[in-house]
C-alpha cells in the first residue's frame, strides 16, 4: 500500500472511532432524559389520581381532608390500588415503571393549609435528579396550581 492509502486508512478508523464515542455518550444523555421524564409522568400521575380520590365523597371511598390522622401515604396508595413496595412513619413507596434502575415514588401527606396536601417524591438511581410534585387542594402558595412540580439534585 502506498503512504497515501495508509493515511486514508488510518484516518478513516479515527472517524469511524470518534463517531462511535459520539453516539455511545448521547445514547447515555438520552437515557437519562428518559428516566427524568419517566418519573415526572409517574409523579403527575399519582398527583391527577390523588385529586380525583379528593374530588370524590367520603362515602365513595373520597378523601377531604388530608390532616385526618387517618389519612397518610399508605392510606392514600391503598385507596387508589397502588401496589406498595414499603412504608415508613405514613409514607408508602410505590415503583415508578420505566424510570431505570431502582424507580420509585414515595407518596406522603403534609399539614400544609386547611386541608392539608400530598407530596410525590419521586428518585432513580439512572435520573440525575429528583422530582417532587405536591396536590395542594387549597392552592396555599397563590399561583393557581393546586399541583406543583419542582426538581432538585439527587
Amino acid at each position: 500500500m502506498g503512504q497515501q492509502q495508509l493515511l486514508l486508512l488510518v484516518l478513516s478508523t479515527v472517524i469511524v472511532g470518534l463517531a462511535t464515542v459520539a453516539g455511545i455518550q448521547a445514547f447515555s444523555e438520552n437515557q437519562a432524559q428518559a428516566s427524568q421524564d419517566a418519573l415526572v409522568q409517574r409523579g403527575t400521575s399519582i398527583a391527577s389520581d390523588i385529586q380525583g380520590l379528593y374530588g370524590k365523597p367520603t362515602q365513595m371511598g373520597g378523601v377531604n381532608d388530608f390532616t385526618a390522622s387517618s389519612v397518610t401515604g399508605e392510606s392514600i396508595a391503598n385507596r387508589l390500588g397502588y401496589e406498595v413496595t414499603g412504608t415508613s412513619s405514613g409514607t408508602a413507596t410505590v415503583s415508578a415503571e420505566g424510570a431505570g434502575t431502582g424507580g420509585s415514588c414515595d407518596i406522603s401527606t403534609g399539614s400544609t393549609g386547611t386541608n392539608g396536601s400530598v407530596d410525590i417524591e419521586c428518585t432513580s438511581d439512572d435520573a440525575s435528579q429528583t422530582v417532587t410534585v405536591t396536590y395542594d387542594p387549597d392552592d396555599n402558595d397563590g399561583d393557581g396550581n393546586v399541583v406543583a412540580t419542582s426538581f432538585s439534585s439527587s
